[in-house]
């Protein structure tokens, strides 16, 4: 087992990612916290 300062970063990397990608994509912050925010926790539902 990795220790959690080790392994939370690559968990929150594709997250930080697909929110960087919907406010390139949108260019409002509204719909990026909205719709990034769903695109977030649904990438860490399994």
């Amino acid at each position: 087992h990795y220790p959690i300062n080790f392994v939370t970063p690559g968990i929150m990397l594709p997250g930080a990612l697909m929110l960087d990608f919907t406010l390139y994509l949108t260019r409002n912050w509204l719909v990026t916290a909205l719709v990034g925010g769903a695109f977030f926790g649904l990438l860490f539902y399994p």
